[in-house]
């Protein structure tokens, strides 16, 4: 979405938010009845920590609920990039990245939008990196701005990144050059590629993405539903859940080594690593 613009949430009747969920780093509003919309809002790159990562698990869990009688999700975001990622200050926490339950938090967010019973048109605008880029992936429908940029940026820091996710929507060769060099696709680049379907100018960002969840939420209710299931069983995600799993056991080992450790100084200092190996 365009930079600083959110959607109304003044929109009553079935789709009053009596149930909403106090969040602090997304929110929820509805720009149209049927269409609920899920913005990441976390300044100044929303980029993710636990808390968000647990917000982006309740606001589907809202969004999903039948009682709420949402027929499509937009997930988009508030200011100047959809997400930088991971924010870089958990790598250097071992409380937190070195617990197990991290992984599952993770996840869980990431599964939130892989499972969403209803359709999910991802918004984006500028960098959708690391965490932001996994979600993008594995959403039905991506549209973009012409600013938009694309990466598996992880290993920057020392993190093996979203090569899974990137799998799940990418040819093989431009998945292995994303997530070994680091670099940053545009958004026509990815259209190419085909997993954004629609790259527009930025200031139309907005009406174009609801412009498609329109489309989507014009059809029944539960008609979407069961034709979301057929998705999930055409394109089945028990293979991207063990390569998940897999590479974030990979990211715990990792962790432990000195190279880990001067990759994210490096990168924190604006420097070129020294790497031993060990």
């Amino acid at each position: 979405m365009e930079k600083g613009v959110t959607f109304s949430s003044d929109k009553g009747g079935v789709n009053e938010m009596t149930n909403m969920p106090e969040l602090e780093f997304i929110q929820i509003s509805i720009p149209e009845e049927a269409i609920v919309a899920i913005t990441l809002n976390r300044p100044p790159v929303n980029a993710f920590n636990p808390q968000m990562y647990h917000e982006v698990k309740l606001a589907f869990e809202y969004a999903n609920a039948p009682e709420n009688r949402y027929r499509c999700i937009i997930l988009n975001a508030k200011g100047k990039m959809f997400s930088a990622g991971n924010d870089i200050s958990i790598f250097s926490d071992d409380a937190v990245y070195q617990n197990p339950n991290y992984s599952s938090i993770v996840d869980e967010a990431g599964n939130a939008v892989l499972f969403s019973e209803i359709p999910v048109v991802c918004s984006v605008n500028g960098a959708c990196v690391g965490t932001g880029f996994c979600l993008a992936a594995v959403s039905d429908v991506v549209v973009a701005s012409e600013k938009g940029k694309f990466g598996i940026t992880e290993l920057n820091v020392g993190v093996i990144g979203g090569a899974p996710e990137a799998g799940y929507c990418l040819p093989p060769k431009v998945v292995r050059y994303m997530a070994l060099t680091g670099n940053l696709l545009t958004a026509e680049q990815m259209h190419q590629y085909n997993m954004v379907c629609k790259v527009v100018p930025e200031d139309r960002l907005a009406e174009e993405t609801l412009s498609v969840a329109r489309d989507i939420a014009k059809h029944d209710p539960l008609g979407l539903r069961c034709v979301r299931k057929v998705l999930l069983k055409i394109y089945d995600p028990n293979e991207l859940g063990e390569n998940v799993d897999y590479s974030s056991g990979l990211n715990r080992e990792h962790k432990k080594t000195e190279d880990f450790k001067e990759a994210g100084c490096a990168f924190r200092e604006k420097r070129r690593p020294v790497f031993w190996g060990r």
